[in-house]
């Protein structure tokens, strides 16, 4: 599996990979993949408020993964 195909959890912070992840949701931000149904539940259930700290969690780690690809690959 390849780090650069992986996203963040936004509820717990754990990496999971798109295309094999059963737990997701969507919202006006886009996609959220979750590790598990507890980390979707929570983030579902959440105010508009606790989701923007998953969202400002989110943002920050996503900092921390590298991408791999050249700036040919990004046009």
């Amino acid at each position: 599996m390849n780090e650069s195909q992986k996203t963040i959890d936004p509820v717990c912070g754990k990496s999971v990979h798109p295309d094999e992840c059963r737990f997701r949701s969507d919202d006006e931000n886009g996609t959220y993949y979750f590790c598990s149904k507890d980390c979707q539940n929570k983030f579902d259930k959440a105010d508009a408020k606790t989701k923007k700290g998953f969202w400002a969690r989110y943002t920050e780690r996503l900092k921390d993964i590298q991408c791999s690809r050249t700036s040919q690959d990004c046009k």
